[in-house]
């Protein structure tokens, strides 16, 4: 039985995304390898692993990343025929308890928005207008190059990202899409005229160095200044934040719940449900539509019911007193 540092802790499988590489490799080194390197795959216990996590991380999202990462070792041993198949792995049993996250999960309101929006400049504004319109995500905005716009078609084509300036290849599968730009496209024909655009050039480009595109930071940074002008900043606001704000406000507005996950690039629905807000608002929307229905409803069944009969009164006989005409 091998140890859980052989192979796997030496370089991650190739077939993973450079940015998740980067992240496992970082996590096996610092974390993993040292608590858990010398012990063979059938000596970790469940308990251990759990006890370990909760201790050693804060972010339940961390230590949801990192049993990933032992899971996969685990995987990765069965296909090399180092650990029986089918078997479950010890680490999969190992709980993290309630999901919970490290800031309040929240997207801005429309108005907010709009308002945030007035107060930022292009390139950071068409970024941030673009993350709203498609849902994609910034890594994906910024490794767009002008052959990956179709301005008659008015969509745009994500075929790669870039992480820390590194391009790479789009996170998933279902990552690599088409996606439309709506009214954005006369925004982006304004700026590929004005910047002679050429198809290996980047749409987002740093100002300093045209080669190399825009690095998000700047981005974030534009985003914060705006929002907290505006009194609506706040822990975890980031471009992608419009990513949820775009997943959420899609359904509000006819979309399903398969389209904005399509869209989004998600594999299953269940992450598209993460992403999803109900806002107040929107909960009084639909609160309000159901009180109107049962309104209606009250109104039309009241129309439809006839009124109290009333008795007929009692034929008295004019010529006798009425308890003379009982008795007789």
């Amino acid at each position: 039985m091998p140890c859980v540092s052989e192979d796997w802790i030496r370089s991650p499988p190739l077939r993973v995304a450079k940015p998740t590489r980067d992240k496992e490799t970082f996590y096996l080194k610092q974390y993993i390898g040292p608590r858990w390197g010398k012990l063979r795959l059938n000596q970790v216990q469940p308990q251990a692993v759990e006890d370990w996590l909760h201790t050693t991380f804060n972010s339940w999202w961390t230590m949801h990343g990192v049993r990933a990462i032992m899971n996969r070792i685990y995987a990765y041993a069965e296909g090399h025929g180092l650990w029986e198949e089918g078997k479950r792995s010890p680490v999969s049993k190992a709980k993290l308890g309630k999901k919970r996250h490290k800031n309040e999960r929240k997207i801005l309101s429309f108005g907010e928005t709009a308002r945030v929006l007035q107060r930022l400049d292009d390139p950071y504004k068409l970024v941030i207008e673009t993350c709203i319109a498609t849902g994609a995500r910034i890594s994906e905005v910024l490794g767009l190059q002008w052959k990956h716009v179709n301005l008659e078609a008015a969509t745009v084509k994500i075929e790669q990202r870039v992480w820390h300036q590194d391009v790479g290849q789009p996170k998933s599968d279902s990552s690599r899409r088409l996606l439309g730009i709506g009214d954005l496209a006369d925004r982006y024909k304004h700026r590929a005229g004005a910047e002679c655009a050429k198809p290996d050039s980047w749409v987002f480009y740093q100002k300093r160095a045209p080669e190399r595109p825009l690095w998000d930071s700047g981005v974030r940074d534009a985003l914060h200044q705006a929002a907290a002008a505006e009194a609506c900043d706040f822990p975890g606001l980031g471009p992608h934040s419009f990513r949820r704000a775009n997943i959420t406000w899609r359904q509000q507005v006819g979309g399903s719940a398969i389209e904005a996950s399509k869209i989004a690039g998600h594999s299953d629905l269940e992450m598209t449900s993460e992403y999803t807000f109900v806002t107040p608002e929107r909960q009084n929307d639909l609160t309000r539509r159901i009180q109107e229905k049962i309104v209606q409803a009250t109104k039309g069944a009241a129309s439809n019911t006839p009124g109290p009969e009333t008795e007929p009164s009692p034929r008295v006989c004019e010529e006798q007193p009425l308890a003379t005409t009982l008795i007789q």
